[in-house]
């Protein structure tokens, strides 16, 4: 079994959680509260600026031309593709592009982002494929399972459609690939680190879909 054949069986509870949770099994129906799904593309946006960050940190820290390619690639892509599909949906709710680049952060996705942005910023290149990781492959797998139960005429089609695309899939590959051959170069400190790091932004994947289904706040 390959290291992230067996991350993802170790993170199988959290990705039935996420498959059974109110906010992708309403999307799925067409039924999620707009204002929820509002909230989201919101923090959504928020995140991918971080995350494009991320990324291109991760370019810096490369250890070849291949690694290079694909995070300078995806950090050009979390900008330039998913504004494109947030913009699309914002504007239907009358938010506009100005909005959408500010948005103040909830807790939980300041807490995501700021656990990525610390493990590119002081640690290896190997911990920091194992944090972006998830955003991939969880959105792909929600993307894939959401696709085949999705209500005709689904508002919510776009946004699936965007994680089902099999250039998606491509792209998630090529990261799983990344990662396992960081994780045959890991030492096994290194790659307990690799598996920690894969296993909490998995948990902040589910804590960021349900804090979108609460319209979560901050408290004070």
């Amino acid at each position: 079994m390959t290291p992230s054949n067996q991350i993802w069986t170790r993170a199988a509870p959290i990705r039935a959680a996420m498959r059974a949770m109110p906010f992708n099994v309403e999307l799925a129906a067409g039924t999620l509260d707009r204002a929820a799904f509002r909230h989201y593309m919101l923090q959504d946006a928020a995140y991918l600026q971080a995350y494009a960050r991320v990324l291109a940190l991760g370019a810096a820290k490369a250890p070849g031309p291949d690694e290079i390619l694909e995070f300078s690639k995806a950090a050009e892509t979390a900008i330039v593709v998913e504004r494109a599909l947030h913009a699309g949906y914002l504007a239907l709710f009358g938010v506009d592009a100005a909005a959408m680049e500010t948005a103040e952060p909830t807790p939980t996705c300041l807490g995501y982002v700021n656990f990525m942005l610390a493990e590119a910023a002081t640690g290896s290149f190997a911990t920091l494929v194992g944090a972006i990781l998830p955003c991939f492959w969880v959105y792909r797998e929600i993307g894939l399972s959401v696709r085949e139960v999705s209500a005709s005429n689904n508002f919510y089609q776009t946004w699936i459609d965007t994680y089902a695309d099999d250039a998606f899939g491509a792209a998630t590959a090529r990261m799983v690939a990344i990662y396992d051959r960081a994780a045959a170069a890991a030492g096994p400190a290194e790659r307990a680190r690799m598996e920690a790091a894969f296993l909490r932004c998995c948990r902040y994947e589910w804590m960021f879909w349900d804090a979108a289904y609460r319209q979560e706040t901050w408290p004070v």
